[in-house]
């Protein structure tokens, strides 16, 4: 499908992911309108290219706004999630914008006679691995609700395919990392930068070997423009990683290394945190709290599909990642 002259819906555009993905539309030729609620979205990722896009200030739970957004766009890129604000508690889960807000969008999209509808998904769909690498047919099994939300997510889309025939993509991000990410993130690679641009300690939680296959954002960007560029995708599913994974305690040495901090790396393991068994998180624990326990999970992904169909190769290194990651932070306002 050609990019120039089509015009875009992306929700979250004023999101991390969203707001590189704007760019990257508007340089190929695309018209894009942007839908956020602003919760964690900023009008300041969007400042290079405000006066060429079109936003609106909305929610996707709200299916008025939706329809009205919708008229008129041939394809949507569904990137709203609030992400860095979900935890473990039960008072962040966001369902209802995973849920009735993807529904909303996969139902206008339908009845506008929508082209192609790419869904942001993750990789926490897969909840503990069973093996690695994972690829896309790894057994469905989320652990926690924010992969139960993403997996109904896919869900809606396979069944809107099939049922209406609109063209649906599912792209399952793996840690993805960059510029104008937030700092609320539950990212060790966004923990470990900010912390050692601040001369923190680079805290490790459990083990440190844990392996991690982060993805910087000009390449989850690029997976997206080929999910929207390929025809005859529907109802697909596909990893987007670097396919280069690294563990905890290694990540942690080479972000001292690039930052060139006075930071020490050193266990979290004392009396401000407090830990519970992996995967047992109190009912009531909410927001920080219900962060703290070891998670020792290891997620790497197998890359063969998405090479095969779209012919993704994720081009930025692990190291230029956190280095582009860096001096962008450090031009940030303290």
């Amino acid at each position: 499908m050609e990019i120039k002259g089509k015009k875009f819906l992306i929700t979250g555009g004023a999101g991390f992911i969203g707001s590189h993905l704007c760019e990257r539309l508007l340089k190929e030729g695309g018209k894009v309108v942007v839908l956020d609620n602003f919760r964690t979205g900023k009008m300041a990722n969007l400042q290079a290219v405000k006066n060429s896009i079109k936003i609106i200030k909305g929610d996707i739970v709200n299916v008025k706004i939706v329809r009205q957004t919708v008229r008129g766009c041939q394809i949507i890129v569904h990137e709203a999630f609030p992400y860095g604000v979900s935890g473990m508690g039960l008072n962040e889960q966001y369902i209802k914008t995973g849920t009735v807000g993807t529904f909303n969008l996969l139902r206008s999209a339908v009845e506008q006679k929508i082209k192609k509808f790419i869904f942001a998904s993750s990789v926490s769909v897969y909840g503990i691995p069973k093996y690695l690498p994972i690829d896309e047919k790894h057994p469905i099994d989320p652990f926690l609700p924010y992969g139960a939300t993403k997996r109904a997510g896919e869900l809606y889309c396979s069944t809107f395919f099939k049922l209406y025939g609109l063209e649906t993509v599912s792209l399952r991000y793996f840690y993805i990392y960059g510029p104008r990410y937030s700092v609320f993130d539950h990212s060790a690679l966004v923990n470990f930068v900010n912390r050692s641009l601040r001369k923190k300690p680079l805290l490790i939680y459990g083990s440190g070997s844990q392996v991690r296959d982060y993805t910087y954002i000009d390449d989850a960007v690029e997976a997206t423009i080929m999910a929207i560029k390929k025809d005859n995708l529907g109802g697909k599913v596909y990893n987007v990683s670097s396919g280069a994974p690294v563990s905890i305690l290694e990540l942690a040495k080479k972000i001292k290394q690039l930052s060139g901090t006075e930071s020490k790396i050193q266990s979290a393991r004392d009396k401000q945190y407090r830990y519970v068994p992996f995967c047992q998180v109190p009912v009531g624990m909410t927001g920080r709290k219900a962060g703290r326990w070891t998670d020792e999970r290891n997620y790497t992904a197998d890359l063969s599909l998405v090479k095969k169909d779209l012919g993704y190769f994720p081009k930025v290194s692990l190291e230029n990642g956190i280095k582009k990651t860096i001096e962008w932070l450090t031009t940030q306002p303290k």
